[in-house]
């Protein structure tokens, strides 16, 4: 017989553990303990709760204004919609939807509205309970870019996503860096693993320096898996001159171990003296100041001409740039076609170092050089001891100067053969352009009007992984 009056009904807390309520039954009664049974039982009171990382909006504005512009382009509902976060100088905003349905119709509605002709993007991101991260770990945050490596990039994404939480997995074609920042915000300690090439690296360290004040662990240490063509920061790093295919589980290990080094960023302010033209009657307007951040090198002259040059044959066939060996061979051709011309980039700029005047020697590059490797691995500084410079190192607060005098001269430093001619050393930078002159930083290449450029030390120095040194 079974008498209902003998049994109890109890309910857990949200916070209370099976195990922990089975052990207390345990130590009044083992028969109770044996005749307990646990039911899980779906909550109908659930709070439905979506957040919708909304990117691509116009820059600069108020969270009123973005609210208004949401109303009116993609019919945002009051009543279950709400602005959670907005981050300015991005030009995005995380809503906050209380209804699934509502959160459907916008992301579908997003991917296909464009505002100032500029397409918006949306990205489903988690809400990660920072309570219950033990305090002695320290969660990976991955960025893949699935265009850098040919398909290594895309097959890298779906196997971190597999090993991983896929939450921590980012792909940064789908809003760029800033969704996999705003889900780590409030998580105290985390480290980030970056797969790309050298301009990957750069815009997800430019985007760190932006957010970082939002973020409870402002300093993060970031971690490298080159996929480019030239991976010059992955080398000094030690994390290789590319991925070719080692096990993804190994690269995790590997990250895990790596030791934390600091690294010197730069900010380069480009002020153009030459007016653009206006688009009112023709009247003519100075170009705004422009500002980009350094993590590697800036060149003006014939390397930044032939990074324009394989820039525009990459966009003519993007195609068939989908191997780093097809890549440099593009490089070589560029360059070949350049051995015969003559430029004389001395006369067309003016250097200033550290509020001094430097005299230029004939030559027809300068490049700005912050860690020892450029150009796929080659030693521009070279090794040589010279008592009138500082041994460079990439936390020292000091970028080298150094000169080349033409493809041939590049060739021969690339080969190993030679290296450039030293010319300054430095902590502040005033460049005067006398005319039009190529300029690329970080392999990120444009013709440069008349003016003045001028480099120096950007923030606080970023937190990097060095891969642990290889026993023999």
């Amino acid at each position: 017989m079974f008498l209902l009056s003998l049994v109890q009904r109890m309910v857990l807390d949200n916070q209370e553990l099976i195990l922990n309520r089975l052990k207390d039954i345990r130590k009044t009664s083992i028969r109770q303990m044996n005749q307990t049974r646990f039911y899980i039982v779906e909550n109908s009171k659930s709070i439905v709760r979506v957040n919708l990382f909304v990117g691509g909006l116009p820059p600069q504005l108020s969270p009123e204004e973005y609210t208004n512009i949401l109303k009116e382009e993609l019919a945002i509902k009051s009543n279950v919609v709400s602005v959670s976060h907005v981050y300015q100088a991005q030009g995005a905003v995380v809503l906050e939807i209380s209804c699934f349905s509502e959160a459907e119709r916008i992301y579908m509605l997003v991917k296909d509205t464009t505002v100032n002709d500029k397409p918006l993007n949306a990205v489903v991101i988690p809400e990660v309970m920072a309570s219950k991260i033990p305090q002695n770990c320290c969660p990976l945050l991955v960025f893949v870019n699935p265009k850098s490596g040919g398909l290594k990039g895309r097959d890298l994404l779906y196997s971190f996503r597999k090993l991983l939480n896929p939450h921590q997995v980012f792909e940064l074609t789908n809003g760029g860096p800033l969704p996999g920042f705003h889900t780590f915000s409030k998580i105290p300690s985390f480290r980030v693993l970056v797969c790309g090439g050298d301009g990957t690296v750069g815009w997800v360290l430019g985007a760190l320096e932006e957010i970082r004040h939002k973020l409870v662990c402002s300093e993060p240490s970031v971690a490298i898996l080159p996929l480019g063509t030239g991976n010059d920061l992955g080398r000094v790093l030690r994390w290789g001159a590319g991925y070719s295919g080692e096990d993804p589980y190994s690269i995790l290990v590997s990250v895990d171990e790596a030791d934390d080094v600091l690294m010197d960023r730069w900010t380069i302010l480009l002020d153009a003296e030459e007016p653009a033209e206006g688009a009112e009657n023709g009247i003519a307007e100075p170009e705004p100041p422009k500002i980009v951040q350094m993590n590697n090198y800036c060149g003006l002259g014939i390397d930044a001409e032939l990074s324009l040059d394989f820039h525009h044959a990459r966009e003519e066939e993007p195609g068939k740039f989908n191997s780093r060996f097809h890549n440099k061979g593009v490089y070589v051709k560029v360059g070949l076609q350049k051995i015969s011309h003559t430029r004389n980039l001395h006369k067309d700029i003016k250097l200033q170092v550290d509020q001094h005047e430097v005299e230029l020697p004939s030559i027809e590059g300068l490049i700005f050089i912050n860690i020892p490797s450029w150009g796929s691995g080659a030693d521009l500084w070279g090794s040589e001891s010279d008592n009138r410079f500082e041994k460079p190192r990439i936390d020292d607060g000091l970028l080298e100067v150094v000169g080349v005098t033409g493809v041939v001269h590049m060739g021969q430093v690339q080969g190993g053969f030679r290296s450039g001619i030293r010319i300054a050393q430095g902590s502040y930078f005033r460049v005067t352009l006398l005319k039009p002159i190529p300029v690329q930083v970080d392999g990120e290449p444009w013709i440069q009007a008349p003016g003045q450029i001028i480099i120096s030390a950007a923030g606080p120095k970023v937190y990097l992984r060095a891969a642990k040194k290889k026993t023999e």
